[in-house]
């Protein structure tokens, strides 16, 4: 059986990479938001496009989250921030300050 590939970055690195992705997501969500406000103050619309541009950001930043969610260490096999290799479904990884003894 092969080993899952190792990750060796350091954390640094790997909250760089997080921040990274959740500003991606952000700004999705934002910017068709903005734009449809700029197009509505040009055509002189009320909140046409606010409204398109908040469907069509909102649609893809869920989209790109799922993505980001299908891709995780837990789904791939990869080493987990606790350094163990995850299996599919588990979230042990995922543990809190407080479960910590």
């Amino acid at each position: 059986m092969d080993d899952p590939p190792v990750d060796d970055r350091s954390s640094l690195a790997v909250a760089a990479a997080w921040a990274s992705q959740i500003t991606t997501v952000a700004m999705e969500m934002v910017v068709p938001i903005a734009l449809g406000y700029w197009v509505d103050t040009w055509l002189g619309t009320r909140v046409v496009f606010v409204i398109l541009g908040a469907i069509g950001g909102m649609s893809l930043g869920i989209y790109h989250l799922m993505r980001m969610v299908s891709s995780s260490p837990a789904k791939q096999g990869r080493p987990t921030p606790t350094g163990r290799p995850a299996k599919p479904g588990d979230t042990s990884w995922r543990s809190n300050a407080s479960d910590r003894e």
